[in-house]
């Protein structure tokens, strides 16, 4: 059988086995292809070896000196280089499509920083980028990204997922919060029983841990409300004691601080993406906008003075 048909219709034949023998043309040996391609040379031999298994013809005589190519393998090689052009030529063509500052972009992140940081930057970006489709998904679930349902993530986490990739900047800080009404009618050193956190986990405890380092240890901890915005509501209605980030709270005039302690640091923000989409221009220019509106507002997030 021809070999170019052969090429054609071996379902065995891979990429790589096609790049070794390439090597293998250039180099003259199996040591000097392997030292090339950076692995062993008893690979080079298994895969060469399995290629001509695979089409059933030898490519190359084995001699003291080195590997020289039969007929077969000569022809092997021209249908290798047309292929490697013609791949070459595709990997260009997608590329440029990636380079393009088009197409849709999905990012995920928490709703208080869509709201209270990129809810008033986002025109900035449509106007420097007015061909991206921009969808922002509110969304703590770590797996949006990882099941690639989303292109980005700004998360909050101390240890992102191996699969993604990305820019670790600085922590956000919390503090704790409450209605002014309600710390007034609460008597904390006598009956702190009668006080309450709002919750925001499942616990074992009514006095989990992260209540045991603030004055308030011995007030319980009652609901779990796992939305951020519905605990800072709850609050606003006088509900009980809240620990959130600084920037869902600061500046509501119907909250205040109900500590004297500074705010404290608490998980790290993080730029997230794939490993196969983070060199992509759309992506790219989103992640470098992103990190430029979270710099602007470090001092929000960390509770200070901007």
């Amino acid at each position: 059988m021809h070999l170019v048909m052969i090429c054609a219709i071996s379902p065995i034949m891979d990429w790589e086995a096609i790049k070794i023998f390439r090597e293998v043309m250039d180099r003259g040996t199996v040591r000097a292809a392997a030292k090339q391609l950076n692995v062993h040379h008893s690979t080079v031999s298994r895969r060469i070896e399995q290629l001509e298994s695979s089409l059933d013809v030898r490519l190359f005589e084995r001699r003291p000196e080195g590997y020289f190519p039969t007929l077969a393998g000569e022809e092997l090689a021209r249908v290798a280089n047309q292929f490697s052009e013609e791949l070459n030529t595709v990997e260009r063509h997608i590329a440029g499509r990636d380079n393009e500052l088009a197409g849709s972009l999905k990012v995920t992140m928490a709703e208080p920083f869509a709201i209270q940081l990129f809810g008033d930057r986002l025109h900035e970006f449509a106007s420097a980028y007015p061909d991206l489709d921009l969808e922002i998904i509110t969304s703590f679930d770590l797996l949006d990204v990882a099941r690639r349902e989303a292109d980005i993530a700004i998360r909050m986490d101390n240890n992102p997922p191996d699969a993604l990739v990305g820019k670790r900047l600085f922590p956000y800080h919390t503090s704790i919060y409450a209605h002014p009404d309600y710390l007034a009618a609460q008597d904390f050193e006598n009956h702190p029983e009668q006080a309450r956190w709002l919750g925001w986990t499942d616990r074992e405890s009514r006095f989990p841990d992260w209540t045991q380092d603030t004055e308030y240890a011995r007030v319980p901890v009652w609901g779990n409300f796992s939305s951020i915005g519905l605990q800072v509501s709850l609050a606003r209605a006088k509900m009980g004691l809240i620990m959130v980030p600084c920037i869902s709270c600061d500046g509501l005039p119907d909250l205040v601080r109900a500590t004297d302690r500074e705010p404290m640091p608490s998980r790290d923000i993080w730029l997230l993406t794939h490993e196969d989409l983070r060199r992509t221009a759309r992506v790219r220019a989103f992640i470098d906008f992103a990190e430029q509106v979270l710099r602007d507002n470090r001092a929000v997030l960390q509770g200070q003075p901007a």
